[in-house]
């Protein structure tokens, strides 16, 4: 009987056995660098826009929020005073609430959130504020419009952008614009 070990696997199938020389595969190495390289560029720009997007300055300064609305600078009396129910949620502090006007959308007030950011809220009878708040700069303006056809309220800071008077908008008292609803 013949075992497998008694064969001469050279002699049975050929000499497929012997070594072959393969070529050297530079090419999978190269083609690995370079999407490494690749890879770290693109990372390192995406950090490097991201460190000067977000301390790039903006050609309009942040300024205190008293500057943007001079109604913020004024003490506060008893009209001024919003319920805190009517702040609830809003981010506004109670001491900073100026009263600015009876309007369609309720009482509206000038306010400061804890973040710094100046706020426009409107407290009507038996529904939620609605409150609108940016940064306090020089071209700021707030636009409290809880319906597209609904009425409104805007706060314009000095050199903001008034709202268009052909859009039915009209000034109350400076900075305050209004809207009816249709």
């Amino acid at each position: 009987m013949t075992t497998f070990e008694d064969l001469d696997l050279a002699d049975a199938f050929g000499d497929d056995f012997s070594s072959q020389e393969q070529p050297v595969r530079r090419r999978r190495g190269l083609i690995t660098a370079i999407v490494l390289v690749v890879g770290v560029l693109l990372l390192g720009g995406g950090l490097v826009y991201l460190a000067t997007a977000s301390t790039g300055s903006s050609p309009v300064a942040d300024i205190a929020a008293g500057e943007a609305a001079p109604a913020l600078d004024s003490p506060q009396g008893a009209v001024d005073l919003v319920s805190p129910v009517g702040l609830d949620g809003t981010g506004i502090t109670s001491a900073s609430t100026r009263f600015l006007a009876e309007t369609d959308l309720g009482r509206v007030y000038l306010g400061t959130a804890t973040n710094g950011k100046v706020c426009l809220l409107a407290v009507p009878t038996g529904d939620l504020p609605s409150t609108e708040c940016a940064k306090p700069r020089t071209d700021t303006v707030l636009v409290l419009r809880p319906d597209d056809d609904g009425p409104g309220v805007a706060y314009v800071t000095g050199d903001g952008e008034a709202p268009a008077a052909a859009d039915g908008w009209h000034q109350t008292q400076p900075g305050l614009w209004v809207v009816a609803g249709s």
